[in-house]
């Protein structure tokens, strides 16, 4: 059923009309969802820092959300010269409704803030961020774009480009 997709172009919201082509197709295990929520770290233009955009509503459209609930979407400025504060991303577990998982919530959005600084990031996108019924916090999928302007540093990464 997935190989009926290779080759072919992928319309969304974020592809344009044009698409995308399906050079490949990922098949993963099932996963017992919970919670989806959404989480993202981006730059903050206006601000001139990184930004993490995070909602208990996840698995959807973040556009949707915005329009439909804006009070479901929660916005956190990071110092670029200190990085995140702990205890924000604390209080992030409680926005997100998950304050049992508050040590993943942080620890994962520490490493996200790494990764988004280190690998010279446009953007890191989790959606749908879960929690399964064994408790357990993951990325149930994901999209992570780079800086155009950061190729000379990251080669790694531009040979791996589809």
């Amino acid at each position: 059923m997935a190989g009926e997709y290779l080759g072919k172009h992928l319309v969304t919201k974020q592809s344009g009309e044009e698409g995308l082509p399906v050079n490949s197709v990922y098949l993963v295990q099932k996963i017992n969802i919970d919670k989806e929520m959404y989480l993202s770290l981006t730059l903050d233009r206006a601000g001139g820092c990184p930004v993490f955009i995070y909602s208990p509503e996840g698995g959807m459209s973040i556009e949707d959300v915005a329009e439909e609930t804006p009070d479901k979407i929660f916005k956190l400025n990071v110092n670029p010269f200190t990085g995140p504060d702990v205890e924000d991303l604390i209080k992030a577990a409680d926005n997100l409704g998950i304050p049992g998982q508050k040590s993943q919530l942080v620890w994962l959005m520490k490493s996200l803030y790494d990764c988004f600084i280190a690998k010279d990031c446009d953007m890191i996108e989790i959606n749908p961020l879960i929690t399964t019924k064994d408790g357990q916090v993951m990325a149930a999928d994901s999209k992570v774009t780079i800086d155009g302007n950061a190729g000379f540093r990251q080669k790694e990464l531009v040979e791996m480009e589809d």
